[in-house]
């Protein structure tokens, strides 16, 4: 058993892959999931590539690889093949196809503990979901339809799955909100993200914050008040996030460690949104 896997309550990073995989499973109503002995797909049918990943991590390799490729193909949607561990021995697979590596990603995971509360913490609701789309397609430079993947309604009232947010009154601007802190003044959605049950693990997704408010310290109370409010309904759960290389330290600050790290691979098209 490796460190990670005794932090996250796992008996080996196999099963953690596994569990990571899983918790798509509810994103993906409207493409595709399955899971096999060393390989998982989730299409969410989202227009961005981020949102459509499969990880070939064990097992036979090259014949996962062959398959993850086709199930992706045949979708049709952008898409990212992840490699770790023993499926690093599929790369080749790819790059016959015309895939490249795209870089990395950082599997990190942040065990849950007992914090004061955030004042600005709040569960979002339904009503809430609109400003979280807006929020993350302006963060991330996605599509509309693909912030609607993670920030559906639906996802508000779907059980094992909430969207959590820290609302602030600063610069807020003119924006209309129902939303008032103790003072009466009206507070804004500076940062949220999407958590996901998932087994022994809860999962991690879309931690944006506002255009023009970021290095303000949002994303760090979020992670830490996201732990904390874990911790109250789970107990010492490990949270568990993919990080580009250069958004882990983010979490890193926050308490977490890193894993392990997955290659990324896709189409060259797609990495340039074409």
């Amino acid at each position: 058993m490796d460190a990670a896997s005794i932090a996250t309550g796992l008996a080996s990073s196999t099963q953690l892959r596994r569990a990571y995989g899983a918790s798509m499973r509810p994103l993906t109503s409207g493409g595709h999931w399955s899971e096999g002995d060393g390989w998982w797909i989730g299409i969410t049918a989202a227009p961005d590539p981020d949102y459509n990943l499969a990880l070939v991590h064990g097992g036979d390799v090259t014949a996962h690889a062959h398959h993850v490729y086709e199930t992706l193909t045949e979708a049709g949607h952008p898409s990212i093949v992840l490699l770790a561990g023993d499926g690093l021995g599929a790369a080749q697979v790819l790059a016959d196809r015309g895939w490249v590596c795209a870089g990395s990603l950082d599997l990190t995971y942040l065990v849950a503990h007992d914090a004061p509360l955030d004042p600005g913490f709040q569960v979002l609701g339904e009503a809430d979901m609109l400003h979280a789309r807006e929020l993350a397609a302006a963060t991330f430079g996605i599509a509309p339809g693909t912030a609607a993947v993670a920030y559906a309604d639906v996802v508000a009232r779907t059980a094992g799955v909430e969207v959590i947010g820290i609302f602030d009154d600063e610069d807020v601007g003119d924006r209309d909100s129902d939303d008032e802190d103790a003072d009466g003044r009206a507070a804004a959605l500076q940062s949220c993200t999407l958590l996901v049950d998932s087994g022994p693990i809860r999962t991690v997704w879309s931690l944006g914050t506002r255009t023009g408010r970021q290095r303000r310290g949002y994303a760090n109370r979020l992670i830490r008040a996201g732990a904390a409010h874990t911790h109250a309904q789970r107990g010492p759960v490990a949270m568990c996030e993919l990080t580009r290389p250069r958004v882990t330290p983010l979490y890193l600050a926050a308490g977490a460690r890193v894993a392990e790290t997955w290659q990324m691979w896709s189409r060259p098209r797609w990495l340039l949104g074409s």
